[in-house]
């Protein structure tokens, strides 16, 4: 047998094989598991079309500030070092846990003073007890654009956390009040560019699937 008829014999053994050994890997594999349905949180998250993602978690009250302030500075600090443009990113501030309350309105911190008596929120002008949300109004460290009304405008939004809203509600409402009423005026008194999400830790989660780098604000 020549030796071109040996190399063909081969060579076509070989694709058989690598054929067979496809088709047995294929049956071998586990199913590829069906991707969950995608819901408002998801479609929310994916709508924010910047390049650089990111999504600042604020749990303890003292740490809302810090997150404004972050937002604020990768703002500021891509532009002026990297050259990126506001639209290139996709920026969220989540409110949680004790930091919720900054997600709401002054008319909340006003009507509801045992709010800033609870998490122990001193108005930086007073030194008081706070009866405003502060961060709608004064700077950050005194740093110009590090407060709300400075940060959305370059629009960054904010995750205000539905499940501490609720317990907040029930605190509030005590044993004699009406604690779904309130829940809703929470609700519907939020910071501008603000969503109310089901709890601060699934948005955190969505916020990740969606490709969000993750910072905790402390």
């Amino acid at each position: 047998m020549s030796e071109a008829i040996v190399r063909r014999d081969f060579i076509g053994k070989l694709a058989v094989g690598s054929a067979a050994l496809t088709a047995a890997c294929a049956q071998g594999a586990a199913p590829t598991a069906a991707a969950a349905p995608g819901d408002a949180l998801d479609t929310w998250f994916g709508g924010m079309k910047g390049t650089y993602k990111v999504i600042y978690d604020c749990a303890p009250a003292s740490a809302a500030p810090d997150g404004v302030l972050f937002a604020h500075n990768l703002l500021k600090f891509s532009a002026d070092k990297l050259g990126t443009k506001t639209e290139d990113n996709s920026i969220v501030v989540c409110f949680r846990h004790f930091a919720t309350p900054f997600g709401y309105t002054d008319a909340i911190w006003a009507k509801y003073p045992q709010i800033a008596q609870m998490l122990k929120v001193d108005d930086p002008k007073t030194k008081k007890p706070a009866t405003r949300n502060w961060l709608l109004h004064d700077l950050v460290e005194d740093i110009e654009g590090a407060n709300i009304p400075g940060v959305t405008t370059r629009g960054v939004q904010f995750a205000v956390c539905g499940a501490a809203t609720e317990f907040i509600a029930k605190l509030l409402a005590g044993k004699t009040g009406d604690a779904k009423a309130i829940e809703a005026e929470l609700t519907n008194a939020l910071i501008p560019n603000a969503k109310m999400v089901a709890a601060g830790v699934v948005a955190v989660q969505r916020a990740q699937k969606a490709g969000f780098a993750y910072t905790y604000a402390g």
